[in-house]
């Protein structure tokens, strides 16, 4: 039997489309930000329980007749929650705030474009000739190429070679 290889086609070159570089963009994206969240997760996890263990200790007959603060199923106290919420507010009207401003960037643009483009339209109408009628020239006649007579035949030797 033939001892022979097969050989496989060339792998299909990557797709280079301009849709699938925005999914690969996007799912780079989702993976940093997914990992950036998991870091931040357990950071916070880290510290709230670096907060829980260093706190100091209270003499168990003090603890007792001190009422129990309200805790949250996560151990964090309606203080500490009540602060969150604080920065969790001045964070959004940040963020309102930075919308405000790229809303009116954005309008800005969109009315300097459209002025220019109307500038543009009024350069161009003011800057356009005023039509001239062109003749057309009349197509030259084609010239008669005369006509080739037939060579006349060579006389051929009549003699053989040997």
């Amino acid at each position: 039997m033939k001892d022979s290889r097969h050989i496989a086609t060339p792998l299909r070159p990557r797709r280079r489309s301009r849709t699938d570089k925005v999914v690969s963009a996007g799912l780079a994206a989702a993976a940093c930000a997914g990992l950036v969240g998991v870091i931040g997760f357990r950071t916070m996890d880290d510290s709230a329980a670096a907060t829980t263990t260093s706190a100091p200790t209270i003499d168990a007959g003090v603890a007792a007749a001190a009422p129990a603060a309200a805790t949250s199923s996560q151990g964090l106290t309606e203080a500490q929650l009540d602060a969150y919420s604080a920065q969790l507010a001045a964070e959004a009207a940040k963020l309102d705030a930075y919308r405000a401003k790229l809303t009116k960037a954005a309008n800005t643009l969109a009315q300097a474009k459209a002025s220019s483009a109307s500038a543009a339209k009024a350069s161009v109408a003011s800057a356009a000739p005023a039509r001239t009628t062109v003749v057309a020239k009349p197509k030259p006649k084609p010239v008669a190429k005369p006509v080739a007579k037939p060579a006349a035949k060579k006389a051929s030797s009549s003699t053989k070679s040997s």
